[in-house]
């Protein structure tokens, strides 16, 4: 047996992937030197950073940040040891004689700046003076301008207490200015952040996921049999939450996909676009050839559309647009690339033998399929950034979220929780089915119904009782 390194699921030993948590089996690993962070032998660019393992040495960003935060931090610094007193009785002497400096009269003022001026020039290599003299530092600590006359008859007119608090009130000021210079981390000296994908604001966050949900193998079991095992044709059921390796399988076996087929056409896009082989934002034109009809709008379009792929897939998936589908198909390479595809995912028992709305593969047998477990362990995979990478994933989570089709399994789900799904109907062969990611502030889990040969009221009204069954035993 071989055991699962993130679950401890023990697993056939010639699993590619875990039964219970999907997470793929992966035998060499290696460490970013940029970001520390894990990847597979076989990738090329760090998944968090984007550093290339073929280069020489990973990039040192920052170190100009850092220069030109040195030579500021320098800059302040000379400035301040010809203001700064520099001992005890210098800020005695400073506050007794000196200190009201601070309450320099409005003509002082740009000399005394146009002298800073002078001064920060001085440290790029070139030397500047004002016209009024250049600035120089009194024995007290008080910077006064050679050049002119200060007005010592009017400051002597101020009373003692004025010219301490003045004392004091800069002394706080330098203080406070070399905190922000010395001590004030730079930006450059921060961690490399983690990129977050921004598309899906609803995915769990890691509290979320390591929750513990209450997960009743006995009673899911029973609610299974009350409700879809109560019904007549074949069905299905996978029930799992995210992040365990419990899991309830009833009568798992091949099925018609219909439409649920659609969930690995848009994998199998994004992992091409990881590999670098695809572009979700190149654009297709469309012709009135590939339109065809059943669900979806774009066979409503005018020919000569453009519609980029990541909006075809998105109509593909939220609209079950069969017309996106086989465009997808097509650009992707058609069944026997994406097949592969599905196969390295370890969806043993999914195939995509036929387009959509293909009758003629229909009447000679040939058909698109998938089981209840190959749906729930992908959609475990997808949710638990295991599948294609944690942008990917969390990309085709918004897009599942945006699914318009919610009469089965989330019909009667409460509006606080959040629903991520895909379903698939094709009434000729009594086909219904769902496949769900459901999520609340308690945590999450994956439900599977497919259901064939069966009545449409029948298989509707039991997959709407047993998906708020489900919630209520699980997450609530």
């Amino acid at each position: 047996m071989r055991k699962c390194q993130n679950c401890n699921h023990e697993n056939p030993d010639n699993a590619a992937f875990c039964e219970n948590c999907g997470i793929k089996f992966i035998d060499n690993l290696k460490k970013c030197p940029q970001c520390q962070t894990v990847n597979t032998s076989e990738s090329r660019f760090c998944e968090n950073c984007g550093y290339d393992f073929q280069s020489a040495t990973p990039k040192d960003t920052g170190n100009e940040e850092q220069l030109q935060q040195s030579n500021r931090s320098n800059a302040v610094h000379d400035l301040a040891e010809q203001q700064v007193p520099t001992s005890a009785a210098d800020v005695t002497s400073t506050m007794a004689n000196g200190s009201d400096n601070a309450i320099s009269s409005a003509q002082e003022r740009p000399q005394v700046q146009h002298a800073i001026d002078g001064k920060e020039k001085s440290q790029s290599g070139s030397e500047s003076e004002s016209s009024q003299g250049k600035l120089s530092s009194a024995p007290d600590g008080a910077s006064m301008m050679t050049g002119g006359t200060p007005d010592k008859q009017r400051v002597s007119r101020l009373p003692k207490w004025v010219r301490l608090v003045s004392g004091l009130v800069i002394i706080l000021l330098i203080g406070v200015g070399a905190y922000f210079v010395y001590g004030h981390p730079s930006a450059s000296s921060k961690a490399p952040s983690t990129p977050a994908a921004t598309k899906e604001s609803g995915t769990s966050s890691s509290g979320e996921k390591h929750k513990s949900v209450n997960f009743n193998v006995t009673e899911i079991k029973k609610d299974i049999g009350a409700t879809v095992g109560a019904i007549g044709g074949t069905n299905s059921v996978y029930v799992s939450p995210v992040n365990s390796e419990q899991s309830v399988v009833v009568n798992n076996g091949s099925q018609r996909s219909a439409s649920s087929i659609k969930i690995y056409i848009m994998v199998t896009a994004y992992a091409m676009a990881k590999e670098g082989v695809f572009n979700l934002n190149d654009t297709h034109t469309l012709t009135n050839d590939e339109k065809v009809g059943g669900t979806g709008v774009i066979q409503n379009m005018r020919a000569g559309t453009e519609l980029s792929y990541r909006e075809i897939i998105e109509y593909m998936i939220d609209d079950s647009d069969n017309t996106g589908a086989n465009i997808m198909i097509d650009k992707l390479g058609g069944f026997q690339l994406i097949n592969n595809k599905i196969k390295s995912m370890g969806a043993t028992d999914t195939k995509l033998r036929r387009k959509m709305l293909d009758t003629k593969a229909l009447d000679n047998g040939r058909d698109n399929t998938t089981s209840a477990r190959d749906m729930g362990t992908t959609l475990k995979m997808i949710y638990n950034h295991h599948l294609v990478s944690r942008e990917a994933d969390d990309e085709m989570l918004a897009i599942l979220r945006k699914n318009q089709n919610r009469t089965k399994l989330p019909n009667q789900l409460p509006s606080t929780a959040t629903v991520y799904n895909k379903t698939g109907e094709y009434a000729d062969y009594g086909v219904q089915n769902d496949a769900e990611i459901v999520r609340n502030s308690q945590g999450a889990f994956v439900a599977v119904v497919l259901s064939e040969d069966g009545e449409e009221t029948d298989q509707l009204a039991a997959m709407n009782k047993l998906g708020l069954m489900l919630y209520q035993n699980i997450l609530a």
